[in-house]
């Protein structure tokens, strides 16, 4: 995390107001002016208590609206969004309570610059401060002690994830962050997320089988083309060169960069359902640590952002209103 406006993977950090300034900005340059969001729910009513400190509904369904922008999904998946939001704001809190237990403040020049921020592109997008933090579910102080905290736990990462701890992970994780790409091709049998255990057992049963006959003989290019759901099934299943991060779904580059050239993986699930991958070529890359060191800092302070809030979330005491 470089500034306060990062949000850390894997949790909903609510004061990068930023992100909601700039869908707003963009909303209003549509056309008409963007129609009033929806209003939150009450304030008083509470989501979640973590630790004796409150999570309001407002703050939640805020969160949940900008997560959704508007689309309209059948009542079982809002539910579910709510939980995972939820408890990713249950983890901010639970993070922010770390941070201050150990005493560690936020500069308090840095929570001005960063407040100044929020106040300037509010004002160039034409909106009420107190309208936009409204819809948050904040105020004035509150966005105040959230960007503090945040600020507060980037000075704990910037004194955890040492030089020393950028070049050791840089060392075991060259091909992630070095440029290496693969060429690979691949055969996908398509499964639906909510497919029940039959329809799981069957894709990978049959999956299993067209992986036997490639062993036994068939050409890997062929089967992708007799058998492959994926539109690639045209050119043999070939996707051409990727990298490690950030274009492949993450089972599938792991499982990628894993092989050998010329080899086939052991069937691999994705949301996508069961694939088989041959890597065909590899580029080694040429990116050293200084290349790409923000960047691995940045996955360095999730990483530890996590595992702080996995660490807290064991003895907290946390209550959800039924």
């Amino acid at each position: 995390m470089s500034s306060w406006k990062t949000v850390f993977a894997g949790a909903v950090v609510v004061v990068s107001m930023a992100a909601v300034v700039t869908a707003q900005e963009s909303d209003n340059r549509a056309a008409a002016p963007a129609a009033p969001p929806a209003t939150p729910a009450t304030p008083e009513k509470i989501a979640a208590v973590v630790n004796g400190e409150p999570i309001s509904e407002a703050e939640l369904a805020a969160v949940v609206e900008r997560q959704l922008r508007g689309r309209q999904v059948p009542p079982e998946t809002l539910q579910e969004v709510r939980q995972l939001i939820l408890q990713s704001l249950i983890n901010g809190r639970l993070v922010n309570q770390f941070v201050a237990a150990k005493k560690i403040e936020a500069d308090p020049k840095q929570v001005d610059s960063a407040m100044e921020d929020v106040k300037k592109r509010v004002a160039a997008a034409g909106l009420p401060l107190d309208a936009v933090l409204q819809v948050q579910g904040l105020t004035e102080q509150s966005l105040r002690s959230r960007i503090a905290a945040e600020l507060a736990f980037q000075a704990f990462a910037d004194a955890e994830v040492t030089d020393e701890t950028l070049k050791d992970y840089f060392a075991s994780h060259k091909q992630e962050y070095d440029g290496t790409e693969v060429r690979a091709s691949h055969l996908l049998i398509k499964l639906e997320e909510d497919a029940g255990d039959q329809q799981r057992k069957a894709a990978l049963a049959k999956v299993q089988a067209i992986r036997q006959e490639i062993v036994e003989g068939l050409d890997f290019a062929e089967a992708a083309t007799k058998y492959s759901g994926c539109p690639s099934a045209s050119d043999g299943g070939d996707l051409g060169f990727f990298p490690r991060r950030d274009q492949m779904v993450e089972p599938f580059a792991r499982a990628a960069f894993a092989l050998a050239k010329g080899e086939v993986s052991e069937p691999v699930k994705t949301r996508f359902g069961f694939h088989l991958i041959r890597v065909t070529d590899r580029k080694p890359g040429d990116k050293g640590l200084e290349d790409v060191r923000d960047e691995l800092k940045a996955a360095l302070d999730r990483d530890l952002w996590r595992k702080t809030a996995a660490e807290q979330r064991e003895g907290a005491e946390i209550e959800i209103p039924d």
